[in-house]
């Protein structure tokens, strides 16, 4: 069997796994106070309660709650870190592997674009369910880990080490030069 091909497939079921664990952590997790459940325990007062108290389309309102609440003392280092970072990581992963497996995402525009989509998605399921909290800040830097993650994936090194890594050779040196020889 071709090495590209086992690694693609070992590819594609990593991210597929790493799909359900973002599913899970976003929209069903208990322990983060989430469950796709409230949906069907909602009446017009819990739906108000949620827009209320676990929306915000402002933004940089939330990051600024935290840091205010963390420079005054009322909030722990670990949830301030939890919340920002734990945003700025969740998508990163996104950044390996779309562009690994889905090889029309073969720019930084495509990427944002893809980024873009399935974070808005899991945002506004978080609405349809009413679980977790749907916030720009959640949206900008999900989007702005994973284009971070992007672009430091591109530099030229660090892509030559991962192809070499994965596929054991300079994969793209060994497609151009398929390609040269097919004309």
């Amino acid at each position: 069997m071709d090495r590209a091909f086992i690694v693609k497939s070992i590819l594609i079921c990593l991210f597929l796994l790493y799909t359900l664990m973002v599913i899970d952590f976003t929209l069903i997790n208990n322990s983060f106070g989430r469950s796709i459940s409230n949906i069907f325990l909602a009446d017009k007062g819990k739906i108000a309660e949620y827009f209320s108290e676990k929306t915000n389309i402002v933004p940089f309102a939330t990051v600024k709650l935290f840091v205010n609440a963390y420079k005054s003392g009322s909030l722990d280092t670990l949830v301030v870190l939890e919340n920002i970072f734990g945003n700025l990581v969740a998508f990163m992963p996104f950044a390996f592997f779309v562009p690994n497996i889905f090889k029309k995402v073969n720019s930084g525009l495509k990427f944002f674009a893809c980024i873009s989509v399935c974070v808005a998605i899991i945002e506004l399921l978080q609405i349809v369910f009413l679980t977790g909290s749907a916030d720009v800040d959640d949206f900008i830097l999900n989007v702005g880990g994973a284009m971070a993650t992007y672009g430091i994936i591109n530099i030229r090194s660090v892509k030559h080490g991962i192809n070499k890594f994965l596929f054991g050779e300079d994969y793209e040196t060994k497609g151009l030069r398929k390609n040269k020889s097919d004309s």
